[in-house]
């Protein structure tokens, strides 16, 4: 079962006159950022499935980069079948490793 990974990344702000990443590295971050967050999700979620209902967790990334602060922030929104199946997914993202 694949796991489903969803991304809302975007740039918001005005740019500062000399911005320290354009248009074209932004980019490059966000492409990193998906690859990076994905491999991570999937490595820890690899086979992972709710005993109860043999469904897999949904993830949705969402991340802001502000042009004015030059910072990004990401949040991670997790969907599952049941509440039981929740707590152990947000156990497992929480884990270091």
């Amino acid at each position: 079962m694949s796991l489903d990974i969803q991304f809302d990344l975007r740039v918001e702000g005005e740019a500062l006159a000399d911005p320290f990443l354009d248009r074209y590295e932004l980019e490059l971050m966000f492409e990193g950022a998906r690859q990076s967050i994905g491999a991570g999700l999937r490595r820890k979620f690899d086979g992972i499935v709710c005993e109860e209902h043999t469904e897999a967790p949904r993830f949705t990334i969402s991340g802001v980069y502000d042009n004015a602060i030059e910072e990004m922030d990401i949040q991670y929104h997790v969907d599952t079948c049941c509440q039981r199946f929740l707590l152990r997914v947000m156990q497992i993202l929480n884990r270091r490793a």
